[in-house]
């Protein structure tokens, strides 16, 4: 990463933790939605809503498979572990 002016490094590091935490907050609702669909086509009878939902679960799992994408590659800008954990504090707050 290139060195900047004004951003310091426990902002950058900031920055990259809680880009994560929202990829993670994202793939997270994924997962839920993607065990309620499923569970409701077990249940629904044919026809437009069964679709719908069918629908719903067939975008879920593609955009879940992106976001994963997205965080394997995040995972290598992640700060050590010690200025990671710094750095969740300080996000979480």
């Amino acid at each position: 990463m290139q060195p900047f002016k004004v951003i310091s490094a426990d902002e950058q590091d900031d920055i990259v933790v809680g880009f994560m935490l929202a990829q993670e907050r994202d793939v997270f609702c994924h997962d839920l939605n993607q065990t309620r669909y499923t569970a409701l086509l077990t249940t629904l009878p044919a026809g437009p809503f069964r679709e719908k939902i069918q629908g719903l679960l067939d975008s879920t799992i593609a955009r879940k498979a992106e976001v994963e994408a997205i965080i394997a590659e995040t995972d290598k800008q992640l700060p050590s572990v010690g200025r990671m954990n710094a750095s969740i504090l300080r996000v979480k707050k």
